[in-house]
């Protein structure tokens, strides 16, 4: 469930629906199906694509008298499908729109096959999970990759890209993720990769150089919800690879896969024990769903051997237990006193608290330069699942301000922001981080560094910047597709609707090194046995159309 975890006020949205379903039919008695249009509003609030509605009802049958609602060849505002699940119009579209796709992509066979995998074979001899992932990636109009922090998918990215550039280096290879943050990471990545491949610079420079946002791929055409790349005007790409794919919503998933031209081929990389996007729909880990039944083409690669944690790590034993549900594991983990990478404290102690913020911001807070600052800042991170309340981002931040620089308000040197939306004219965009740093001539000259991906950084007046938040502590949301050596998880004093088992594993597998979780232990392990719900209406389409 993803409701938001600021108070809700009750959505105008359901009213207009039916505003608008009465100036269509002015005859019409239609007051009795507001209670369905608003059960299907907040089922998108809670980022589900549809309403399962196994049988008929009064007000279904309202709508169908009145040609509100009809099956999915009926052109109508709502639909309502055989096996149950009922949509808004649009978004049964872009469900349809990505299973035909899908469907047709997974019966193709690309021309992008190699006829020697003896470079893909030395590069991955020690992982044949791994080799057989890139031989499926490399023979398929479409395949996914999907494994946990540390199972090597970047590294296994680069093998591809090496195996298909050596073939034909002129291949257009377009690499994307969904935040700018994630593209920002996928880009550090394969750099830092392709140093473990001994390649010359010549070599070096066939590899594609930068990852883009999914948006900036596509080319929006504000203020429509359309892209200038479409089905009519796709992209200009052989290879198209999409990192942190779990993090698609429903409605750019399907105008993704419409820009796609039909001699592409698309490999999606993603964690699929990660957080279903904000908005609506989960369309990554239906996918991977789908094509893991057995009587489904598979072409869907698991890598499962972890390459960063031994297998005695607190850490992988922790995410691996949260994964699969397994309180009775975590709590044993727990009770284990000595574990250098991970500890839990039941007892909310400000004071040690405050200690654990100051020994964790003490590089930020001394960096001089932006490399160093941006270094440090991913040495450790607060995480919070809740926005408001005493142990959120809010009161945290202004915690670790009044803690690290003794004022409540202000900037000053290491401050460290997140930025709150996309902002193209300074080609700044949400989820980007960035750092207050003193001028050399002079130290009350601020300015506010940011990351640029291939190695460098760029400078901002503070009052150019777009709308931005204090990133000292962020939402677990925010954090998806980050890293950090350490990370502190500040879990909410009561139990709550926002709180999953996928927001616990990713919270916990963001660090590398070690995890502090401070709150209730009996909240966290009831939050590790409560079982996950999830749509099927995606995995319907395609099995309609199998």
């Amino acid at each position: 469930m993803k409701m938001k975890d600021s108070t809700i006020t009750k959505s105008k949205l359901p009213n207009q629906i039916l505003d608008f379903f009465k100036r269509y039919k002015p005859d019409a008695e239609l007051d009795g199906v507001l209670p369905m249009i608003e059960s299907l509003h907040t089922r998108l609030l809670e980022g589900h694509s549809s309403l399962l509605l196994e049988h008929s009802t009064k007000e279904i049958q309202t709508l169908v008298e009145n040609e509100l609602l009809g099956g999915p060849e009926e052109s109508r505002p709502m639909v309502w499908t055989p096996s149950g699940d009922l949509y808004f119009k649009r978004y049964f579209e872009y469900e349809l729109s990505i299973a035909k796709k899908l469907r047709e992509w997974a019966l193709a066979t690309q021309h992008h096959q190699i006829s020697d995998f003896s470079l893909l074979e030395n590069l991955l001899s020690n992982d044949p999970d791994q080799l057989r992932a890139a031989k499926l990636a490399i023979e398929s109009k479409f395949s996914v990759i999907t494994g946990g922090p540390g199972t090597g998918k970047t590294f296994l990215l680069v093998s591809i890209l090496h195996a298909l550039l050596e073939t034909d280096p002129s291949l257009k290879i377009s690499l994307a993720a969904p935040t700018g943050k994630a593209a920002q990471r996928m880009t550090e990545s394969i750099l830092l990769n392709l140093h473990n491949l001994n390649l010359g610079e010549e070599e070096k420079k066939r590899f594609p150089q930068e990852a883009s946002t999914i948006h900036r791929l596509l080319q929006p055409l504000p203020p429509s919800i359309h892209f200038r790349k479409n089905q009519k005007n796709p992209l200009e790409a052989d290879f198209l690879i999409v990192d942190e794919a779990s993090m698609i919503d429903l409605p750019l998933m399907a105008k993704l896969l419409d820009a796609i031209p039909n001699h592409c081929s698309l490999i999606l990389i993603g964690d699929v024990d990660q957080l279903a996007p904000v908005e609506a729909g989960a369309p990554f880990a239906s996918i991977v769903r789908h094509f893991l039944l057995p009587d489904q083409p598979q072409l869907v690669a698991k890598l499962s051997t972890n390459r960063r944690f031994g297998a005695d790590s607190s850490i992988h034993r922790l995410c691996n237990a949260i994964s699969s549900g397994d309180s009775d594991a975590v709590e044993i983990l727990i009770k284990e006193k000595e574990n250098p990478d991970f500890e839990f404290s039941a007892q909310w102690d400000f004071k040690k608290i405050d200690q654990i913020i100051l020994n964790g911001y003490s590089e930020l807070a001394g960096a001089k330069t932006p490399e160093d600052a941006h270094q440090a800042f991913l040495r450790f991170q607060i995480l919070c699942p809740t926005h408001r309340g005493e142990r959120g981002v809010i009161a945290m931040n202004e915690r670790c301000r009044k803690i690290l620089a003794n004022q409540e308000a202000g900037y000053f040197t290491g401050l460290p922001i997140i930025i709150k939306q996309n902002d193209y004219g300074s080609g700044l965009f949400n989820g980007d981080i960035g750092i207050f740093l003193s001028s050399q001539e002079d130290e009350y000259e601020l300015s506010v560094w940011f990351a640029d991906g291939n190695g460098s950084y760029r400078q901002f007046s503070p009052a150019r910047l777009p709308p931005f938040d204090l990133a000292y502590a962020m939402t677990i949301h925010r954090s998806q597709g980050s890293e950090y050596e350490e990370v502190m998880i500040a879990l909410p004093v009561v139990n709550s609707e926002i709180l999953s088992r996928h927001l616990l594993y990713v919270a916990c597998s963001r660090a590398k090194k070690r995890v502090g979780i401070h709150g209730s232990e009996q909240i966290f392990l009831e939050t590790v046995g409560k079982s996950t719900e999830y749509s099927q209406s995606l995995e319907n389409r395609l099995l309609e159309l199998s």
